[in-house]
C-alpha cells in the first residue's frame, strides 16, 4: 500500500531596510529586500521512472546448485529433504507437548474442528490455481534427471493424453489438491462420514510428493512467471 504524503507549502520572510527621513546621500545604498525561504524546495521527482517491486535481480547461474557436479547436487537435495523431515518431526513433538499441557479433550476439539476447514479451502484453491495459473506451476515441475539424475519420477500415460511431462504432473497434482482439500474441509464440518484423519493423511502424502517442486525453485532459481512475485533466495 502506498503512503499518502502531505506537501508543505513554502513560506518566506521578507526583511526590509528602511531609508532615513532625510534625503538619501550618495553614500546611502538603496534598501534591499531579502527573501529567505523557511523550507528548501524539494527536488522534483521523475514520475516517468517507475520501479517494479517484483524486479528481483536473478543470481549468477554459476552459483546455483544446478551448476555443481552431480554428486554435490544429490547431496544438497538429500540434505534439504532431511532438514524438512527433522523439522516436521520436531513440530509434531511440539504439538504433542501442547496437547499434554491443555485440559483433556481441548486439543482434540481444536485440531478436529478448526484445522480441517481453513486448510482444506487453501488446498482446494491451490488446486484450482494449477489450471488458472497453469504456466506458473508448469515452470516449477522438476525435469527428469534433475539433481544429478536423482529425479526419475515417471509420467505414465502422458503421451497417450497428449501432455508434456511437466503438464502431466501439474494437472494430476492440481486435481489431487482440489479433491483432497474439499474432502478435508467437508470432513471437518462433519458433512461426510469420512473421519478427518483420512484426508489429513492423504494431504500429508500429497504435500510430500510436491515438495520437490519448491526445492527445485530454491536450487535452480525456477520462477513462476510474471503473474507471481519472484523469490530472491538461491543456493
Amino acid at each position: 500500500s502506498a503512503l499518502l504524503c502531505l506537501l508543505l507549502s513554502t513560506s518566506s520572510v521578507t526583511a526590509f531596510s528602511y531609508a532615513p527621513s532625510r534625503p538619501p546621500s550618495h553614500r546611502t545604498r538603496r534598501a534591499a529586500v531579502a527573501v529567505r525561504p523557511l523550507f528548501a524546495e524539494p527536488p522534483s521527482a521523475d514520475t516517468s521512472a517507475k520501479v517494479d517491486p517484483f524486479d528481483v535481480p536473478r543470481p549468477d547461474p554459476s552459483v546455483l546448485t544446478s551448476a555443481k557436479p552431480d554428486d554435490e547436487q544429490q547431496l544438497v537435495f538429500a540434505q534439504i529433504m532431511a532438514v524438512i523431515a527433522v523439522g516436521t518431526a520436531l513440530f509434531v513433538a511440539l504439538l504433542s507437548g501442547l496437547e499434554g499441557l491443555l485440559p483433556e479433550g481441548w486439543f482434540g476439539v481444536w485440531r478436529d474442528y478448526t484445522w480441517p476447514v481453513p486448510l482444506g479451502l487453501i488446498f482446494a484453491a491451490a488446486g484450482v490455481a494449477h489450471f488458472t495459473l497453469e504456466d506458473a506451476f508448469v515452470a516449477i515441475v522438476p525435469q527428469k534427471g534433475t539433481w544429478g539424475g536423482l529425479w526419475q519420477v515417471p509420467a505414465p500415460g502422458a503421451e497417450a493424453l497428449g501432455l508434456s511431462y511437466e503438464k502431466y504432473h501439474c494437472y494430476w497434482t492440481g486435481v489431487a489438491e482440489f479433491g483432497g482439500g474439499v474432502m478435508l474441509a467437508t470432513s471437518g464440518l462433519s458433512l461426510t462420514g469420512i473421519p478427518v484423519q483420512l484426508p489429513a493423511a492423504l494431504m500429508f502424502l500429497l504435500v510430500a510428493s510436491v515438495t520437490p517442486a519448491n526445492i527445485y525453485m530454491y536450487t535452480h532459481d525456477a520462477q513462476m512467471g510474471p503473474n507471481v512475485p519472484p523469490i530472491a533466495c538461491k543456493v
